[in-house]
Protein backbone atom coordinates (compact mmCIF):
# COMPACT_ATOMS: atom_id res chain seq x y z
CA UNK A 1 0.00 0.00 0.00
CA UNK A 2 1.28 3.42 -1.07
CA UNK A 3 1.71 5.89 1.73
CA UNK A 4 2.91 9.78 2.18
CA UNK A 5 5.85 10.57 4.12
CA UNK A 6 5.97 14.40 5.52
CA UNK A 7 9.38 15.65 5.08
CA UNK A 8 8.94 19.15 6.68
CA UNK A 9 9.58 19.23 10.09
CA UNK A 10 6.69 19.81 12.72
CA UNK A 11 3.74 17.99 10.47
CA UNK A 12 2.58 15.56 12.84
CA UNK A 13 1.62 12.57 12.00
CA UNK A 14 4.63 11.95 9.97
CA UNK A 15 3.28 9.60 7.70
CA UNK A 16 -0.08 8.40 6.16
CA UNK A 17 -1.50 5.37 4.27
CA UNK A 18 -2.66 5.92 1.15
CA UNK A 19 -6.04 3.19 1.33
CA UNK A 20 -8.63 4.90 -0.38
CA UNK A 21 -9.91 6.17 -4.06
CA UNK A 22 -9.80 9.52 -3.56
CA UNK A 23 -7.63 11.45 -0.16
CA UNK A 24 -7.95 14.44 0.07
CA UNK A 25 -5.40 16.68 0.91
CA UNK A 26 -5.55 20.33 2.83
CA UNK A 27 -4.97 22.19 5.90
CA UNK A 28 -8.45 22.03 7.45
CA UNK A 29 -9.73 19.24 9.54
CA UNK A 30 -12.21 18.01 6.55
CA UNK A 31 -9.34 16.70 4.96
CA UNK A 32 -8.48 12.93 5.15
CA UNK A 33 -4.84 14.41 5.37
CA UNK A 34 -4.54 17.28 7.33
CA UNK A 35 -1.56 18.94 6.69
CA UNK A 36 -1.24 22.09 9.37
CA UNK A 37 0.63 25.10 7.89
CA UNK A 38 -0.50 28.56 6.18
CA UNK A 39 0.92 27.16 2.88
CA UNK A 40 -1.08 24.78 2.38
CA UNK A 41 -4.28 25.34 0.78
CA UNK A 42 -8.27 24.60 3.31
CA UNK A 43 -8.76 22.38 0.23
CA UNK A 44 -5.62 21.76 -1.86
CA UNK A 45 -5.74 18.82 -3.59
CA UNK A 46 -6.39 14.71 -4.10
CA UNK A 47 -4.35 11.48 -3.95
CA UNK A 48 -6.22 9.27 -6.83
CA UNK A 49 -5.28 5.58 -6.37
CA UNK A 50 -5.87 4.18 -10.22
CA UNK A 51 -4.72 0.81 -9.64
CA UNK A 52 -1.35 0.22 -7.74
CA UNK A 53 -0.64 3.70 -9.24
CA UNK A 54 -1.25 7.31 -7.35
CA UNK A 55 -1.77 9.87 -9.18
CA UNK A 56 -1.91 14.01 -7.75
CA UNK A 57 -4.53 16.35 -8.70
CA UNK A 58 -4.03 19.92 -7.69
CA UNK A 59 -8.19 21.42 -6.64
CA UNK A 60 -7.13 24.64 -7.47
CA UNK A 61 -5.01 25.44 -4.46
CA UNK A 62 -3.15 28.64 -4.25
CA UNK A 63 0.20 28.67 -4.05
CA UNK A 64 0.55 25.34 -6.24
CA UNK A 65 1.60 21.84 -5.90
CA UNK A 66 4.77 20.83 -7.11
CA UNK A 67 6.63 17.64 -8.35
CA UNK A 68 10.31 17.89 -7.89
CA UNK A 69 10.09 21.20 -7.75
CA UNK A 70 7.85 21.23 -11.22
CA UNK A 71 4.32 22.93 -10.77
CA UNK A 72 1.82 20.50 -11.96
CA UNK A 73 -2.07 20.81 -11.75
CA UNK A 74 -2.39 16.80 -12.04
CA UNK A 75 -0.01 14.00 -12.57
CA UNK A 76 0.80 10.40 -12.27
CA UNK A 77 3.48 10.05 -8.89
CA UNK A 78 6.49 6.98 -8.23
CA UNK A 79 7.60 6.13 -5.26
CA UNK A 80 10.63 8.28 -4.31
CA UNK A 81 9.21 11.83 -5.77
CA UNK A 82 9.03 14.74 -3.65
CA UNK A 83 5.81 16.08 -3.74
CA UNK A 84 5.13 19.85 -2.30
CA UNK A 85 1.87 20.94 -1.26
CA UNK A 86 2.83 24.74 -0.80
CA UNK A 87 5.61 24.69 1.51
CA UNK A 88 5.21 21.30 3.05
CA UNK A 89 7.46 18.28 1.07
CA UNK A 90 6.16 15.03 1.29
CA UNK A 91 7.67 11.91 -0.46
CA UNK A 92 5.34 9.07 -1.99
CA UNK A 93 6.65 5.59 -0.39
CA UNK A 94 5.70 1.84 -2.19
CA UNK A 95 7.30 -0.22 -4.79
CA UNK A 96 9.10 1.12 -7.24
CA UNK A 97 7.11 1.13 -10.98
CA UNK A 98 8.94 -0.48 -14.08
CA UNK A 99 7.58 2.30 -16.52
CA UNK A 100 8.74 6.24 -15.73
CA UNK A 101 5.66 8.50 -15.26
CA UNK A 102 7.30 11.73 -16.96
CA UNK A 103 3.97 13.21 -18.18
CA UNK A 104 3.10 15.90 -15.78
CA UNK A 105 0.82 18.58 -16.77
CA UNK A 106 2.05 21.77 -16.05
CA UNK A 107 -0.16 24.32 -14.12
CA UNK A 108 1.33 28.30 -14.88
CA UNK A 109 5.18 29.45 -15.42
CA UNK A 110 7.31 29.61 -12.87
CA UNK A 111 8.86 32.97 -12.63
CA UNK A 112 12.78 31.00 -12.31
CA UNK A 113 12.28 29.69 -15.53
CA UNK A 114 11.92 32.67 -17.84
CA UNK A 115 15.02 33.54 -18.05
CA UNK A 116 15.78 29.38 -19.28
CA UNK A 117 13.28 30.17 -22.02
CA UNK A 118 14.52 30.40 -25.61
CA UNK A 119 15.86 33.83 -26.86
CA UNK A 120 14.16 34.55 -30.90
CA UNK A 121 11.76 32.78 -32.79
CA UNK A 122 10.92 29.35 -32.64
CA UNK A 123 12.14 26.71 -34.46
CA UNK A 124 10.42 25.34 -38.23
CA UNK A 125 9.41 29.71 -38.07
CA UNK A 126 11.84 32.43 -39.91
CA UNK A 127 11.49 35.87 -39.86
CA UNK A 128 9.67 37.80 -43.10
CA UNK A 129 12.28 39.88 -44.54
CA UNK A 130 10.67 43.68 -44.33
CA UNK A 131 10.48 44.97 -48.59
CA UNK A 132 8.63 47.81 -47.48
CA UNK A 133 10.63 49.96 -46.11
CA UNK A 134 12.99 49.28 -49.14
CA UNK A 135 10.44 50.15 -51.31
CA UNK A 136 9.34 53.27 -49.16
CA UNK A 137 12.92 54.51 -49.23
CA UNK A 138 12.90 54.31 -53.53
CA UNK A 139 9.72 55.97 -53.52
CA UNK A 140 10.91 58.49 -51.47
CA UNK A 141 13.79 58.84 -53.66
CA UNK A 142 12.12 58.66 -57.21
CA UNK A 143 9.37 61.30 -55.57
CA UNK A 144 12.41 63.81 -54.37
CA UNK A 145 13.71 63.53 -58.07
CA UNK A 146 10.53 64.57 -59.72
CA UNK A 147 10.08 67.33 -57.24
CA UNK A 148 13.47 68.84 -57.92
CA UNK A 149 13.39 68.71 -61.43
CA UNK A 150 10.00 69.91 -61.78
CA UNK A 151 11.26 73.45 -59.41
CA UNK A 152 14.61 73.52 -61.49
CA UNK A 153 12.21 73.63 -64.98
CA UNK A 154 9.52 76.44 -63.47
CA UNK A 155 12.49 78.40 -62.20
CA UNK A 156 14.35 78.08 -65.52
CA UNK A 157 11.43 79.19 -67.36
CA UNK A 158 10.76 81.76 -65.24
CA UNK A 159 14.33 83.49 -65.17
CA UNK A 160 14.13 82.85 -69.30
CA UNK A 161 10.89 85.36 -69.75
Amino acid sequence: MPKLIVLTEGIEPISFDLAKEVTSVGRVDENDITLPHQSVSGSHAELVLRGEDVHVRDVGSTNGTFINGNKVAESPLQPGEVLTFGEVEVKIDGPRKAQSHDKHLEQGVRLGNLDAAPKGPAKGFSKKSDKSGKYFVIFGVVVAVVVIAAVAMAWLKFKGN
